[in-house]
């Protein structure tokens, strides 16, 4: 299947989740082009390196952008709603199992898996469950040290806008972006990227559980997931090696394998304003894929996401 995303209008709220595929391919290329693109290089050559070998500069953005593509929990889950599909509790992980991840290691991809569900929670306005998962996810923030971030204060806001989806959404937002600096403060950036693993495992998987009921819009979506597991693996591959790293990026590599049945081509993309207030996105990546590989990536997606979430 071949897709271009030719041009499309978008309300703001929306514009920021749809349009990250796009930020994502020229961050996985260097920086997203822009005025000062030169300045900004000359600038960066003259950073120090942290002792992984990445701008800390660069490595937090690279998280931001990784984190926000997760939520492709929340881009995925918008998608699934918008198609018609019907929410899948089954397809959820176990609040239960929690309580038995007593490593740093499957708390942090385990944290960014349940981030995932409390996501698809959210979009579809399951109400009771999405609080249901902010509470495990503190559970595990509990076992890593950070707990103070989801406390009592969050959780009763959270259950206050309940009925509020745009509320919930900033909030889970807020909250795991607060977390990933808590963790780089206390000399925790590995278990960040834990977490955007997991956070973006889940999404996938929740995507991939009914393709042969997908819209071809969400096809795409799933397709262009390959260059934000590019950046994913960059950004892990920039730590020390650790037995967990190590781990994550052996259990991707099949998931890698499957994404390069999809092809990606470069076009010039462009964002502008209309006077409406709507966002036009034009140009941007040819993307092209078939249903054996997004079976294929669907099968090895499943597979990494149940060997953490047992």
């Amino acid at each position: 299947m071949k897709l271009k995303n030719d041009r499309f209008t978008l309300s703001p709220s929306l514009a920021t989740w749809t349009a990250l595929p796009l930020m994502l391919f020229f961050v996985g290329c260097g920086e997203a082009p822009d005025a000062g693109a030169s300045d900004g290089a000359e600038a960066n050559s003259e950073q120090p390196m942290d002792q992984e070998g990445m701008m800390p500069a660069r490595r937090q953005k690279a998280f931001k952008q990784i984190f926000h593509a997760v939520p492709s929990p929340i881009e995925t889950a918008m998608l699934l709603e918008r198609s018609g599909i019907r929410f899948d509790s089954g397809a959820l992980h176990t609040l239960d199992n929690a309580a038995g991840y007593s490593t740093t290691e499957l708390q942090s991809v385990n944290l960014g898996i349940y981030a995932g569900d409390l996501s698809y929670s959210v979009i579809f306005n399951q109400n009771q469950q999405s609080v249901d998962y902010l509470n495990t996810c503190r559970r595990l923030c509990d076992g890593l040290g950070v707990g103070d971030i989801i406390n009592a204060d969050l959780i009763a806001r959270a259950d206050n806008n309940r009925d509020i989806r745009d509320s919930l959404v900033d909030i889970v937002t807020d909250t795991f972006y607060s977390l990933n600096a808590r963790f780089r403060e206390n000399g925790m950036e590995e278990v960040s990227g834990l977490m955007a693993a997991g956070g973006w495992i889940e999404g996938v998987y929740l995507g991939t559980r009914s393709l042969n009921t997908s819209t071809d819009d969400l096809k795409l979506r799933i397709a262009e997931q390959k260059m934000t597991l590019e950046n994913l693996m960059g950004l892990l591959r920039s730590y020390s090696p650790t037995p967990a790293l190590t781990g994550m990026m052996q259990a991707l590599s099949p998931v890698e394998a499957a994404f390069s049945g999809v092809t990606i081509t470069e076009n010039a993309a462009a964002a502008t304003a209309a006077e409406d207030g709507m966002v036009v996105i034009s140009g941007g990546p040819e993307v092209k894929y078939d249903q054996a590989t997004l079976e294929a990536i669907s099968e090895t997606i499943a597979t990494v996401r149940n060997q953490y979430a047992k």
